[in-house]
Order: C-alpha cells, then structure tokens, then sequence
C-alpha cells in the first residue's frame, strides 16, 4: 500500500468515525422507521468460536443469543423449509452443512462434497465468506469463486454442481457476504475499487456490476448483509472506528446506523425469518348441561262427579230431575257404582248413593229379566205337550 493509499485510507476511517458518531443520534428514528425483520447473524471473536444473535435490523433488538460450538459462516435462509443453512468449519473432511431452526437448535448434515463423488472426500467449499439461498440452491463466494450447491432432495442434495468464476476480480474479491433478489446476488465490494460500494451478481454468469448511488462508508470488511422487505439493505462493518456497526441503506441512497457494539473477528446473517404464525384460538368449551328439574307430579284425575254432573239437590215442590251419569250404567242389582268421599268445602251438599231413576231402572231390568225366565219356562211346558201328544196319537195308530 503507497503513502497516499494510507493517507486515503486513513482520512476516510477518521470520516467514518465522525458519521457513526452522529448517526447513533439518528438510530432510534431510524429504527421506528424500519420495518421489522429478524435474521440470524453467527458473530465470531478473536476465540473462534461463533454465537448466533436473534436480531431484528429494523429495530436494532436482540431477542436472543446462543452457541451452537463451533465457528459459522455463509449463512442462508431458505424461506420454504423456514431453516437457516450455514457452513460449519473445524470439523472432520472440512466444511459441514448445518441447520439452524426457529427455535436455535443446530444440526449437523455432514460434509459438503462435489456432486459425482462417491466417498466422501474434502470438501471443495472449505473456508467460504458469503452465503445466500435462491430456491433450492445454495450461493457460496470463496475468493471470487462461487459454487451452487443443490438442496432438493435426493442423490444431489448437499452436493456443488456448479462451479462460476467471477469478474471482475476488482469488485468481487473482498465481498464477504450477499441476499438474494429476484436472480441476482447483493453484496458489498470493500476492495480498492469497490470502497464499500453495492455490487451485484449474476450467479448464471459471474457478471459483477456496481449499483449507482449505493454505497456504504468505507470498511476493512463487511461480514453480514441482509435484503429487507421494504428494500433496505443491511450491512454490518465488522471493524470501523473501533467498533461493529450495523448500517441500514434505504432505497433512497440514505445511510444511517441501527446499532454498534465490540468489534468482530468475523460474521454473517441470513434473513428476514418468517414471522411465527399465531396460535389459532381455541374454540369455546361446551358448558356443562343443566340439571333437568324433576316433573312436577300431576294430581291424579278425581272420580269424584263435579258440580255440574252431580245431580240436583231434592226439591220439595218439584220431582227431581237426575243429570246423566259420566259412568256405566250397572248390569246388575248388586253392582252399584261405589262414590268415592268428596273433600270438604265451605259449604258440604248431601250426596245420595243411588238416584231415584236409577232405582227405577233397575227393577225394570229385574222385572224383565223375570218375565224372561217365565216365557222360557212355558215355552219350554208347550213344547213337551206336543211332543208328547204326538208320541200317543201315533201310538193309537199303531194299535188299530
């Protein structure tokens, strides 16, 4: 590096120094204006370990924080397995496939090999800076060489099948990190050339272009970068000032500070994560049913005659007139119809146990039935006589 690359590089950190310093005023308004979106971002310090912070860039929050164990890089968030994928280094035959879930649980899916080997070999993406996912493939940037690895499932899947060279190499060399829109990759060119300008990718070709009046202060590296929804993009300087600091570049070209804190040896995000889909409402529970209130016991219909069928008090100037009975007339002179007692009134009325045309009736019926019995009785004495009368007049007969 010449006097006047130093004297360049060292006036644009002391101008940077200067804008995160009045930019942290700007942070709050600018976090209210952001929209909401949650990334991972792995951050790695000077043990080489990473952590992964559950950060909203819109409002520069931290929701959570958690050690999966091992170092990570080259994040990529794939929108319809709701997983974040990134690279594991340190562990056996090179960089591993891990997932990152909502709930920040890691698991480990082996080495990434070049599709056709059939043992598995060293990985050919060990020590990659940037990651993305596009569909089912997965964008990996080493030293302006990017593989695509393939995430549909089958003999394929985890495995490079394609290998593009990037150019120019004056832009592409020093990104460290890219989203993924509508077929192109965005990241942030940090080289001589680049000096912290938005660049963009055809991962088809390898064709790098520098987007116009999309730029970011000046940086060593920018680690994570993260398309949001509103357009913005977000990018986090690993070490400017003395500090981490994540920008938010708005579609405007304005560029303002979301948040800072200690400086990173390393790192990178993926996002914006769906967000978690409410609990649908339980439906009400069923009240319990009511007791049934017993039935009231209806009273028991009286045989008792009412007013208007019993019959009339006796009158002394008049002979009674008996109203007609509601029961069966008797068939016979021991049979009369038994009267059950009637309950007290205020004013009791006699009651008689037979009515006088009833009486009548039954000695009329008495009557007749003896009359009966007598016509059978004569008819029978007529029959005999005339049997017997023509036995002995044909007994006379006979004799002459």
């Amino acid at each position: 590096m010449s006097t006047v690359d130093r004297v360049t590089r060292g006036a644009a950190t002391v101008a940077v120094a200067g804008l995160v310093g009045a930019s942290a005023l700007l942070a709050p308004m600018a976090a209210r204006a952001a929209e909401s979106c949650l990334v991972v971002q792995a951050e790695t310090g000077s043990y080489g370990k990473s952590k992964l912070r559950w950060l909203d860039v819109g409002s520069g929050t931290t929701s959570r924080v958690t050690e999966p164990g091992y170092r990570l890089n080259a994040l990529g968030y794939s929108a319809t397995r709701n997983l974040v994928f990134g690279v594991a280094e340190g562990l056996s035959r090179g960089a591993h496939a891990v997932t990152i879930d909502r709930e920040g649980k890691t698991q480990d899916l082996g080495p990434i090999t070049r599709a056709g080997n059939r043992l598995p070999l060293w990985s050919p993406v060990a020590g990659v800076t940037a990651g993305a996912i596009g569909g089912d493939s997965w964008y990996l940037l080493r030293n302006g060489t990017l593989y695509t690895v393939d995430l549909t499932p089958g003999e394929r899947y985890l495995r490079v099948i394609r290998t593009v060279f990037l150019r120019p190499i004056t832009l592409a060399h020093d990104v460290n990190d890219f989203a993924y829109h509508n077929g192109l990759l965005y990241g942030v060119s940090t080289t001589w050339r680049g000096k912290g300008a938005v660049i963009t990718i055809d991962p088809e070709t390898g064709k790098v272009r520098e987007a116009e009046d999309a730029r970011f202060p000046p940086a060593d590296v920018y680690g994570s970068v993260v398309l949001g929804r509103d357009g913005a993009l977000y990018a986090t300087a690993n070490r400017i000032g003395g500090r981490s600091v994540l920008y938010r570049l708005d579609r405007s070209g304005r560029v303002t500070v979301v948040l800072s804190g200690p400086p990173l040896a390393g790192s990178d995000a993926a996002g914006c994560l769906t967000a978690p889909t409410p609990p649908k409402p339980e439906p009400p529970k069923p009240e319990p049913p009511k007791p049934t209130p017993a039935p009231t016991p209806t009273p028991s219909p009286s045989l008792t005659p009412t007013s208007s069928s019993s019959p009339p008090s006796p009158s002394p100037s008049s002979s009674p007139s008996p109203a007609p009975s509601s029961s069966p007339a008797p068939t016979s002179a021991s049979s009369a119809p038994q009267v059950m007692p009637q309950p007290p009134v205020s004013a009791p009325r006699p009651s008689r146990s037979v009515a006088p045309r009833e009486r009548k009736e039954t000695a009329e019926e008495v009557d007749a039935h003896a009359r009966t019995k007598e016509k059978r009785r004569w008819g029978l004495t007529a029959l005999v006589l005339i049997l017997g009368g023509g036995a002995a007049a044909g007994a006379v007969r006979r004799a002459r």
